[in-house]
């Protein structure tokens, strides 16, 4: 979510570092290679899959047309209808369904086998595994030699009228519940809900908080739990803004947090968003997020904007990449809604002692969220620019007047802060400047892209990475549940730790002075220089 930008600043040389795996001393014996898991290759995986949810919904549809033969055998009273019916039910049991159930069966277990969801790793995948093999048993052992017999009886039936005996009445009464097992997997395979899989979690979380549905986390990547809470307040600070104050379902205190902080918001549709906090740090009892309706967005300042009293989400974190450093004095740029983070910035320079300044620009006064409470400091301290009426500000003369070693925050629109950035070096040259984006910034989003290859240092998959594909997405067919928020290279929710290679850093997160950094990479849009990376997943 954030950038940090020091001026002047000077990067270490980019030098990969090797991490050692052990060796032995020069004498000792050749230690024996470690075999690799099984794994299915990313065109095995996709084929795999596709024959395994193609034979489960065919066994699915065979069942089904199984129990109606079987109703239809033990409610008709015509012998001929329930001979055939019966027929057919053998006919279905002794060809195709044998074999769909058998390509199922295989194709499920080379599914487990072959990729990172694991055959037992998870208690769904148990359970379908034994109820799958408890319904193939069921009906080669029990339905098998019944349908026969059944359609011997019909066929027998005296005086133009069937009755059905005990077989015809175990099919009506057991070929049904079957089939009722056989869809409960395929809620399984869908749903997952001891897994790690969007709707999976989403199961899981409304059972245990009530509607609070996750979006992704997990798989060896997640960094936080999400925790359920509720909107206790509603306020409107602007026009298009909308406040909240978020209580932790649980009656728990919230976690701590320091100025510049956010948290990321699970909402209920499973988008996950990142907003700053404000309020009190200190105080435990809630979390307080202001967002900005964004028309031209996905969706996610919308929904917030129709959350209400009493509605459940979740959030993870806090998380700070933007934090208060320890300066002799401090100036603040806000544009719009860029004006959150700051406000317990500005307690807390209040709170040190320090020197502050904060500009504060806006569209108009009526789009300026709490803009009087920012006033009460003074003129001499705040100055805020209604564009409508007092036009823009002379940023070049703020930064000017800034002393020696200030420490320049500035928050908000991608062409403020392009300009603020601009102009440090000639207006504000003795001072450092950091920011807080809220998108990536389309002039900042690298050179030309290249392949690479990512391997897994846990299971020794290599995951290859093509040059119109991030890393995150490639590495997600490896794992899944790999955790990320933003993907646009600004929260930092899917750090992975590099153990060889040299990352090619194209994130938001790392400030300019740790872009030599070899140990750490953002998958979402950081990308390899050279051939290989090794990540500890």
């Amino acid at each position: 979510m954030t950038t940090l930008i020091r001026q002047p600043s000077s990067s270490a040389p980019d030098v990969p570092r090797e991490v050692s795996r052990g060796q032995g001393p020069p004498d000792a014996p050749p230690a024996r290679a470690e075999r690799k898991p099984f794994r299915l290759g990313a065109r095995g995986r996709k084929v795999t899959l596709a024959v395994h949810i193609l034979s489960s919904v065919g066994w699915v549809g065979l069942s089904l047309s199984m129990a109606t033969l079987a109703l239809i055998g033990y409610l008709t009273s015509d012998p001929g209808v329930a001979e055939g019916a019966y027929y057919a039910m053998y006919v279905f049991d002794e060809s195709t369904v044998s074999l769909v159930s058998l390509v199922c069966g295989v194709s499920g277990v080379l599914l487990g086998w072959g990729t990172p969801w694991g055959l037992m790793r998870h208690w769904w995948v148990l359970v379908k595994w034994v109820l799958s093999l408890a319904v193939a048993a069921f009906a080669w052992v029990y339905t098998h030699p019944l349908v026969l017999t059944a359609a011997e009886q019909a066929g027998a039936a005296e005086g133009g009228v069937y009755r059905p005996g005990t077989e015809g009445t175990l099919l009506a009464w057991t070929v049904p519940p079957v089939f009722t097992v056989l869809v409960f997997t395929g809620v399984l395979s869908v749903y997952k809900p001891w897994g790690r899989t969007r709707r999976g979690r989403r199961y899981a979380q409304t059972r245990a908080a009530g509607p609070v549905q996750a979006a992704a986390a997990g798989a060896g990547g997640a960094r936080s739990t999400d925790v359920a809470v509720r909107v206790a307040a509603v306020e409107r600070p602007a026009e298009g803004v909308v406040a909240l104050r978020l209580v932790p379902e649980s009656g728990a205190a919230t976690a701590p947090w320091r100025p510049g902080a956010h948290i990321d918001l699970v909402l209920p549709s499973g988008k996950v968003r990142q907003y700053s906090l404000y309020g009190a740090p200190a105080d435990g009892s809630a979390y307080r997020v202001a967002v900005l309706r964004d028309a031209a967005g996905r969706g996610g300042s919308a929904e917030v904007h129709g959350l209400s009293v009493g509605d459940r989400l979740a959030v993870r974190g806090p998380r700070n990449h933007f934090p208060l450093a320890d300066a002799p004095a401090f100036l603040f740029v806000a544009g719009g809604i860029g004006i959150v983070p700051f406000l317990p910035m500005i307690e807390e320079a209040e709170r040190r002692g320090a020197e502050w300044r904060l500009v504060y620009v806006g569209r108009s006064r009526a789009s300026m969220a709490f803009v009087e409470q920012v006033e009460r400091y003074g003129a001499e301290r705040v100055q805020t620019y209604a564009r409508d009426v007092t036009g823009r500000p002379d940023l070049a003369a703020h930064l000017s007047a800034a002393p020696a070693g200030t420490a320049v925050y500035c928050c908000g629109p991608g062409g403020l802060m392009r300009a603020v950035e601009e102009l440090m070096e000639s207006a504000c040259p003795a001072g450092k400047l950091h920011l807080e984006r809220f998108a990536a910034d389309a002039e900042d989003a690298g050179g030309e892209k290249l392949p690479f290859e990512v391997e897994l240092a846990g299971s020794g998959a290599v995951v290859r990475v093509a040059a119109d594909r991030s890393a995150l997405e490639a590495l997600r067919e490896e794992a899944p549940g790999l955790a990320a928020s933003c993907e646009d290279g600004l929260c930092g929710s899917c750090e992975l730790r590099v153990l060889r290679g040299t990352p090619e850093h194209r994130d938001h997160v790392l400030p300019p002075d740790e872009r030599g950094r070899t140990d750490v990479m953002y998958p979402c849009v950081s990308r390899a220089r050279g051939g290989r990376l090794v990540v500890d997943l």
